[in-house]
């Protein structure tokens, strides 16, 4: 492992190599993960590469962080160049048709989608990507993310140059040496899909000169290409610039509609995502991020937890609340006798009060809060089930949800035949109501969580997790007061992982169990937020260990491995709780479930 620090950022393993440097995992200065590439002394040394290299980052930072990896850093020290991007955990596209062929179905069609939502964010910058090709194309839990934009400008635009890169996904105006555009991605962009769908080049392969000379003059091989992409394919691959279709045509015939926005359809694809296909190595334990002053460490954490602190500061993980420090839920008598809360009701427990305890399961529909930032059972097992909400195509999540109610057939608790991904309009079972704790409500077509001073409150989602590992995603915005919310998953009478966000910006994973003190496996720590944020998590692993990750508005903020008995998949939801002497009032626009693939 490396020692080695490079403007802040600790490098720890190479991740992989090429013509202008290497590519490291690293660890920022406050403790979260990124990719650093350290471009090469040669070209750092020449002066006209530090002029190009100062322009081309200027315009990648401008990029938006649709299905890309964004830019977040850059600098020259000495003969040192860097360049930092948000670190995407999955293997690169040319791996996973190697190690397990190629993509089909709506997988094939959801990474057309995204590689084409990135090229709109690269060129609506003013950015040209001109090496797009499979080994720059990431497949990360939530989707694909194009990676690289703008570099090749980096070492220079001779003719030479661009062939020794890979000429198998080079457009022929490209191969000429003559003005290249966004047109030129475009070309490339059906170089990608055709090879991710056949599992070879549409070019064929040979030497560098065979290769370009059917790029120039012959038609692609586009035999065994799926029907659903293989004619927008033809089309980009078209030999005349002109002839091809722009980007914004491409995703308005993918999606099946109009012209629709990149947030739109980053989200289309995020929510049908299944892949990637091959899980990459694990990134070796960093140290944990520093703590914050409102949630010091403790001897006492668990050393199987990475960067795993006792939660003396329930609102401190997104915040700071005194009020809340370091007080787990009492168990008392109230439900020992297997009392129950009738369906769609609410179990509240106050500091020191009776909680429900053993055979005391909330039905279906039900929740459970306490005050005081105790862990507490947990309100989402056992109990009647309803009708649950199936998934829609994936291009249809942009022109407006198609719900397919499906039957489900309960059996020992598992449902049966459910259809993925789940996504809620909170019409379909999820408790609304008012108690001590404060409100749930619908609110439209959003959810509302309004939570009293002292208090923390989470509802369950009609919808079981599906075995496995799953992703659980949630829109919304802080709309009164100051305090926490967000997802939580793998929920049972046990406890559930918590996934936070302060109306200050600041993001923590805690686990919650029954009866004891939560648990910080990551942060607080600061993360760029905004008026209103996008949730992710995803719960994954096995063999007696779990890794949990969150995203923030698409951009991996946190990430932890529990493996201290670690829960299993159960019940997903939304929860919130208010900073010491406030109240706060959270409006959730949309919930999603899905299964997590890796």
């Amino acid at each position: 492992m490396s020692d080695r620090v490079i403007g802040g950022y600790a490098l720890r393993r190479v991740l992989g190599r090429g013509g202008m440097g290497e590519v490291h995992l690293a660890a920022t200065p406050t403790g979260g993960l990124a990719a650093v590439k350290v471009i090469h002394p040669r070209l750092a040394r020449d002066p006209a590469f530090r002029r190009r290299f100062e322009r081309e980052v200027a315009a990648a930072r401008r990029v938006a962080r649709f299905c890309t990896a964004p830019v977040l850093d850059a600098g020259i020290d000495g003969d040192v160049a860097y360049l930092v991007t948000e670190y995407v955990k999955g293997p690169d596209l040319a791996r996973a048709v190697r190690d397990q062929g190629p993509l089909s179905g709506g997988n094939l069609e959801a990474l057309a989608v995204g590689i084409a939502t990135a090229l709109s964010a690269i060129h609506g910058a003013g950015v040209i990507h001109r090496d797009l090709k499979p080994s720059n194309v990431l497949l990360s839990p939530l989707g694909p993310r194009v990676i690289d934009f703008g570099i090749a400008q980096l070492v220079g635009s001779d003719t030479s140059q661009a062939i020794l890169g890979t000429p198998a996904f080079m457009a022929p105006e490209q191969a000429r040496g003559e003005t290249v555009g966004p047109f030129t991605d475009v070309f490339a962009w059906g170089g990608v899909i055709a090879f991710a769908g056949t599992g070879r080049s549409p070019f064929g392969g040979g030497s560098p000169g065979e290769v370009l000379n059917r790029v120039v003059n012959e038609r692609p091989r586009l035999d065994g290409l799926d029907d659903g992409v293989r004619g927008l394919v033809e089309q980009a691959l078209a030999k005349d610039p002109r002839a091809r279709p722009p980007v914004s045509r491409l995703l308005a015939d993918l999606l099946g509609g109009p012209p629709t926005s990149p947030a739109s359809a980053t989200e289309a694809v995020e929510r049908t995502w299944t892949t990637p296909l091959t899980r990459p190595p694990s990134p070796p334990h960093l140290p944990p991020a520093p703590p914050s002053s409102g949630s010091p460490a403790s001897p006492q954490a668990s050393p199987t937890s990475r960067g795993a602190v006792p939660y003396g500061d329930v609102s401190g993980a997104a915040g700071g609340s005194p009020a809340l420090r370091g007080a787990p839920e009492r168990t008392g008598a109230a439900a020992e006798g297997g009392d129950a809360v009738p369906y769609g009701g609410s179990a509240v427990s106050a500091q020191g009060a009776p909680a429900s305890q053993g055979g005391g399961a909330v039905p279906y529909g039900g929740s459970v809060v306490s005050a005081q930032g105790g862990p507490d059972s947990q309100g989402a097992v056992g109990g009647a089930r309803k009708k649950g909400r199936g998934g829609a195509q994936w291009r249809w999540w942009v022109g407006g949800l198609v719900a397919v109610v499906v039957g489900v057939a309960v059996a020992g608790g598992v449902l049966r035949g459910e259809a993925w991904p789940y996504e809620s309009g909170f019409a379909d079972g999820w408790e609304v109501g008012a108690s001590e704790a404060g409100t749930a409500e619908k609110d439209g077509s959003g959810y509302v969580l309004a939570v009293e001073d002292g208090w923390r409150l989470w509802k369950s989602a009609p919808r079981r997790e599906p075995g496995g590992g799953v992703v659980v995603s949630a829109k919304a915005e802080l709309r009164e007061g100051a305090g926490e919310y967000g997802v939580w998953c793998h929920g049972g009478s046990g406890g559930r992982y918590e996934f936070g966000v302060s109306g200050a910006g600041r993001v923590a994973i805690v686990k919650r169990r029954t009866g004891q003190e939560g648990v910080v496996l990551y942060g607080p720590e600061k993360a760029a937020s905004e008026g209103t944020n996008r949730v992710v998590a995803e719960c994954a692993g096995g063999d007696g260990e779990v890794t949990l990750r969150m995203w923030l508005n698409d951009r991996l903020v946190a990430e932890a491995t529990d493996a201290e008995a670690p829960l299993g998949p159960g019940m997903a939801g939304v929860h919130a709780a208010p900073e010491a002497g406030k109240a706060v009032r959270v409006r959730f626009e949309s919930f999603a479930l899905r299964p997590a693939r890796g």
